[in-house]
C-alpha cells in the first residue's frame, strides 16, 4: 500500500517531536555516564544547536527540492532514522570504540534526506558519542571519515540500483581503516578480544548497510519505478484519451517518447524520466487548459514523481532554463518529431510546397539539421548536457531511417 504524502502540520509535528525527544535523550545519557552538571548542561545546549541546524538543513533542502527521491514528502523516514541513531549514539559509549558500527548510520541518515543534511546529523551524533565515551580525536576522525565515505559512495544510485561496487569499496576501505586504527593504537600488539570486537563491528556494519539499502529500495526507488510503470503505459488514462480527442498531440507524444527513451538509454540518462517527459510534455499543457489548473496540480493528481515534475516545469516554463539532461533529450526529440510530422502533413495534404521539397524528403538529413540548429541556438548552454552527449545526439538520429519511413506511412 502506498503511503500518502505528509501534510505540513504532520511534518512540523514530526520535526518538533524529533527535537523534543533527542535533546533530552542526550542529557539523560550524559547523566547516566556520570558527567557533571556543568558538562550535562553544555552538551545539551550543543546538541540542541546541532539538531536545530539539522532540522533547518532538512527544511531548506526540501524547499529547494534537493532531497533524495521523494524524501521531501516523507519526513517520517528521516525522523525515525535520526531517533534510532540518537539512541545508538547514547548506548554505544558503553562499548569499546572498536565496536561502534556507526558508519552505517551516516548512510541511513543521508539516504533519507540528502548528503549535506545526513552528514550534518551524523557529525553531531558522532561528536556526542565520542564525548560520552571520553574517546580521543583519532576515534572521531576515523568514524567521521568512514561515515562520509559511506554517504558519498551511495549518494547517486542509478536506475538499475547497482550497489555492488559501492558496497565493495565501502567494505574494503572500512576494513583497511579499522586495521590501521588498531595497529596505531596498539603499536602492533593487537589483543584477541579487541580484534574479535573489530571483526564483529565490520560484520554488523555490513549487515546494517544491507538492511538500510534494502529498506530504502522498497520505500523510495521501487515505489517510484512502480509509479513510472503506471504513468508511462500507453493505456494510462491521461495519455490514452488523447488518442480519441487529439490524435496529433497523441502521436507526437508516442514518437517523442520513443526518441527520448532511446536517447536516455544510449547516453546513460534516467530512462523513466525521459520517457515520461516525451509522453506528457504537450499533454500536460492541454490538461492545464482543459481543467483550468496549474501544471503542478495536474502532476500531483496523477502522482508524478519529483524529477518528472521538474522536467515538465523546465520544458514548459520560460522562467526555468533547461538544466536536466533528460529535458534536453525530450526537447530535441520533440523538435525532430514535430519537424518531420509537419513535412509529412504538408505532403499528404497536397499543399503547395517549395520546389526542393517536391522530391522525396530525406528525413534523416532533416533530423540532423534540426538537432544542429537547436544545439547552435544556444538554448542548451545552461543545461547539464555534455559535449560528448551532444555528439551522441547526432549519431542517434542518423540511424533512424526505418523509423522515419514508419512515420511517413502512418
Amino acid at each position: 500500500m502506498k503511503k500518502k504524502e505528509e501534510a505540513r502540520w504532520q511534518k512540523a509535528l514530526l520535526l518538533l517531536l524529533m527535537f523534543l525527544l533527542s535533546v533530552p535523550m542526550v542529557g539523560v545519557a550524559a547523566y547516566a555516564y556520570g558527567k557533571s552538571f556543568r558538562d550535562i548542561f553544555t552538551v545539551v545546549i550543543i546538541a540542541a544547536v546541532c539538531f536545530g541546524i539539522v532540522i533547518f538543513s532538512l527544511i531548506q533542502s526540501s524547499i529547494f527540492g534537493t532531497l533524495h527521491y521523494d524524501n521531501g514528502s516523507h519526513y517520517s523516514r528521516f525522523v525515525l532514522t535520526f531517533l534510532v541513531s540518537t539512541i545508538a549514539s547514547c548506548f554505544l559509549p558503553a562499548l569499546q570504540d572498536e565496536g561502534w558500527a556507526v558508519p552505517s548510520l551516516a548512510l541511513a541518515l543521508s539516504l533519507f534526506s540528502n548528503t549535506v543534511t545526513g552528514t550534518l546529523a551524523y557529525a553531531g551524533l558522532l561528536s556526542i558519542c565520542v564525548y560520552l565515551a571520553s574517546a580521543d580525536m583519532l576515534v572521531f576522525m576515523f568514524y567521521f571519515i568512514m561515515g562520509i565515505v559511506f554517504a558519498v559512495l551511495f549518494e547517486k544510485l542509478d536506475e538499475d540500483y547497482k550497489t555492488g561496487a559501492p558496497m565493495s569499496i565501502a567494505t574494503i576501505l572500512y576494513v583497511a581503516g579499522m586495521a590501521a586504527k588498531l595497529a596505531f593504537e596498539s603499536r602492533g600488539m593487537i589483543s584477541e578480544d579487541t580484534l574479535a570486537i573489530a571483526v564483529i563491528n565490520i560484520f554488523i556494519t555490513f549487515i546494517i548497510m544491507l538492511v538500510v539499502l534494502k529498506f530504502y529500495c522498497s520505500v523510495a526507488i521501487d515505489k517510484e519505478k512502480g509509479r513510472y510503470l503506471s504513468i508511462n503505459d500507453q493505456e494510462y488514462k491521461m495519455l490514452a484519451k488523447y488518442k480519441e480527442i487529439d490524435k496529433e498531440i497523441y502521436y507526437n507524444a508516442i514518437h517523442t517518447a520513443y526518441f527520448a527513451e532511446k536517447t536516455a538509454r544510449l547516453l546513460h540518462m534516467d530512462v523513466d524520466v525521459a520517457k515520461n517527459g516525451g509522453y506528457y510534455h504537450r499533454i500536460i499543457v492541454s490538461e492545464c487548459k482543459a481543467k483550468n489548473k496549474s501544471l503542478e496540480q495536474i502532476c500531483k493528481e496523477n502522482k508524478f514523481p519529483p524529477k518528472a515534475v521538474q522536467l515538465l516545469q523546465e520544458y514548459n516554463y520560460k522562467s526555468m532554463p533547461m538544466k536536466m539532461r533528460e529535458t534536453v533529450a525530450v526537447f530535441i526529440a520533440d523538435s525532430v518529431v514535430s519537424s518531420i510530422m509537419y513535412l509529412i502533413k504538408k505532403k499528404q495534404s497536397g499543399e503547395t510546397v517549395p520546389e526542393e521539397e517536391k522530391e522525396e524528403a530525406d528525413y534523416t538529413k532533416v533530423a540532423i539539421a534540426v538537432v544542429r540548429r537547436k544545439i547552435n541556438s544556444g538554448i542548451l548552454n545552461n543545461s547539464d548536457i555534455s559535449l560528448s552527449d551532444l555528439g551522441g545526439l547526432e549519431k542517434i538520429y542518423t540511424g533512424e531511417k526505418l523509423y522515419y519511413d514508419f512515420l511517413y506511412r502512418e
